[in-house]
C-alpha cells in the first residue's frame, strides 16, 4: 500500500518500504501531477505544460515516456500501476491514500457541519484536514509549472481557510485561551490577513488581556498604514 503525499514536502511512502526515493524534480513533477488526478487520465499535453512550461524540447515524449518508466519501477509490481492510455497516463491509487485529494472532502465536511451548528464535530474534521500538511506550502520540493503551481496555489489558500475556520470555532467554544499563541504565530506567517489578527485581539480581550489586545491592534494598524496605507477594516470598540 502507498501513501502519497503532496501536501508539504512531495513524497511517496511505502508501509513497509518507507519512503521511496524520487530521483529528480520533473519525476516529482511527474507523479505529483498522476497522484493529484488518480484514477483520472492525465493527457500527454498536461504533462508537458507541467514538465516544460517554457519551451517544449524536441525529444519531450521520449524524455516523459522514460520519466513514467522509471516510476513504474519505482513503485514497484505491488504499488498502483501507471497505465497507458491512448491520451496519456493514468496512476491507479486510491484517492484516499492521497493527501491533497482527502484535504479538501474533510474540509467541505466541516464546513457542512459548521452551517449545521454542528461546531464540535465540524472543528473534529478541520483537525484532521489541517493534520495532514507536512509543512506550510504545498507540492514543496519541486520547480511547479503550468498545472501543478495552481493547484498548490488553491491548496494553500484553502489551507488559510480552514486554520481561519478552525480558530473561529474554538474561540466560539471557549478555548480562546489555547489559541492565543497559534494565532500570533499565524499572524506572523500571514501578517496581512485580518481575519487572523482579528480572531488574536478576540482571544486576548475574551482572555481578560485587554492592554495587549489594544497592543495587537496598534500593531495591525502601523503594519497596515506602512504596507498598504490604509486602516484595519475593523475598529477596536466594535470588535470589542
Amino acid at each position: 500500500m502507498l501513501d502519497f503525499k503532496l501536501l508539504g514536502p512531495i513524497s511517496v511512502r511505502h508501509e513497509y518500504a518507507g519512503i521511496l526515493a524520487l530521483r529528480g524534480a520533473k519525476v516529482r513533477q511527474a507523479i505529483s501531477l498522476l497522484a493529484a488526478n488518480a484514477g483520472r487520465i492525465v493527457t500527454t499535453a498536461q504533462f508537458i505544460d507541467e514538465l516544460w512550461p517554457a519551451r517544449t524540447p524536441k525529444d519531450a515524449l521520449k524524455t516523459l515516456q522514460t520519466h513514467i518508466y522509471y516510476l513504474r519501477r519505482m513503485l514497484g509490481p505491488a504499488g498502483p500501476l501507471v497505465a497507458t492510455d491512448a491520451a496519456g497516463y493514468v496512476l491507479h491509487a486510491d484517492p484516499a491514500r492521497v493527501d491533497a485529494l482527502v484535504f479538501p472532502r474533510l474540509v467541505e465536511q466541516a464546513m457542512r457541519h459548521a452551517r449545521a451548528e454542528r461546531v464540535e464535530s465540524a472543528q473534529r474534521l478541520l483537525e484532521r484536514a489541517l493534520g495532514l500538511w507536512a509543512g506550510p506550502a504545498a507540492l514543496a520540493g519541486a520547480p511547479l509549472g503550468m498545472v501543478l503551481a495552481p493547484l498548490a496555489g488553491a491548496l494553500g489558500e484553502q489551507r488559510v481557510r480552514a486554520l481561519e475556520t478552525s480558530v473561529a470555532l474554538r474561540i466560539r467554544l471557549g478555548r480562546h485561551g489555547e489559541v492565543i499563541e497559534e494565532l500570533r504565530f499565524l499572524v506572523a506567517a500571514h501578517p496581512l490577513n485580518e481575519t487572523f489578527h482579528s480572531q488574536l485581539i478576540t482571544a486576548l480581550t475574551r482572555a481578560g488581556r485587554r492592554t495587549d489586545a489594544r497592543r495587537a491592534y496598534e500593531g495591525l494598524r502601523i503594519l497596515l498604514d506602512a504596507e498598504l496605507g490604509v486602516p484595519p477594516t475593523f475598529d477596536l470598540p466594535a470588535l470589542h
